[in-house]
């Protein structure tokens, strides 16, 4: 027979751990409450991994948020509050793995639980899961690397608007027809106007005849066209090219899935 306890600093973690031990012994131990302590007794060999098993996931549950907070503040306090709240939520969606997070607090609860029949949560998380703050601190890095790509993409598409907001536009319409993963541009005749288009962002200014997405998103800019067709937008393979597009241009986009500029 096997005794612990396990002393909580909250009312919602004691009776969050309650819950935990119920779900994972049963009837298998007895539970006794103590003030803010839940004494533990197994009545087999199995009832110290089953209580691993509770506290672990009561950690977890109970610990991750407010650490990765406090990590953040702590590592990245050059950052204003609404991007930490930012970050925050995009870290929460990487830390979406409790079961690989329970299983690394579980085999440190497990090392120590070898030596001692104790454990106050609070200190145990603070002194004993160092591993596991670092697996937080990995993934808070990894979601301020996604923030500053989206803030840097978002930049880009407000220079973007920027340039076609000053540009005299060269064409009423566009028309964007993509074909075999290039792109041809048909004036609002339905001339196709490709070359003409594409000479200044070509090498050595030479017309070419389709234009790759480097190259389509540039000539779009330059030409600054009142409004845009996109022709057959579900081949475009780029789905950020398309996204720009979208989110340069706004309300002058129209899309088209069938007519005879889509059938060419």
């Amino acid at each position: 027979m096997e005794r612990f306890s396990i002393v909580t600093d909250t009312k919602a973690m004691h009776d969050l751990l309650l819950s935990k031990i119920f779900a994972e012994a049963g009837s298998e131990a007895a539970v006794d409450i103590d003030g803010n302590s839940v004494v533990f007794t197994s009545r087999d060999g199995g009832g110290r991994e089953k209580l691993v098993d509770a506290v672990s996931k009561t950690i977890v549950e109970q610990y991750e948020d407010k650490l990765i907070s406090k990590l953040i503040n702590r590592n990245y306090f050059y950052f204003n509050l609404p991007d930490k709240k930012i970050i925050f939520k995009k870290a929460l969606r990487y830390a979406d793995q409790k079961d690989a997070f329970s299983a690394l607090v579980g085999a440190r609860l497990r090392e120590y639980l070898e030596t001692a029949d104790k454990v106050v949560i609070d200190g145990f998380v603070k002194f004993r899961l160092k591993d596991y703050r670092r697996e937080l601190e990995e993934i808070i890095d990894k979601a301020v690397d996604d923030f500053m790509a989206d803030k840097e993409y978002r930049d880009f598409v407000r220079l973007l608007k920027y340039f076609v907001e000053i540009q005299t536009p060269k064409y009423d319409l566009i028309n964007i027809v993509p074909k075999n993963g290039e792109y041809y541009v048909y004036d609002d005749t339905g001339k196709d106007v490709t070359a003409t288009c594409l000479t200044e962002f070509t090498r050595e200014g030479g017309g070419e005849s389709a234009a790759s997405d480097d190259v389509l998103i540039s000539a779009l800019i330059s030409l600054a066209p009142r409004r845009v067709f996109l022709h057959k937008p579900g081949e475009m393979k780029n789905a950020e090219l398309l996204t720009t597009i979208h989110q340069v241009f706004e309300k002058k986009i129209t899309t088209c899935d069938g007519c005879e500029l889509c059938d060419r």
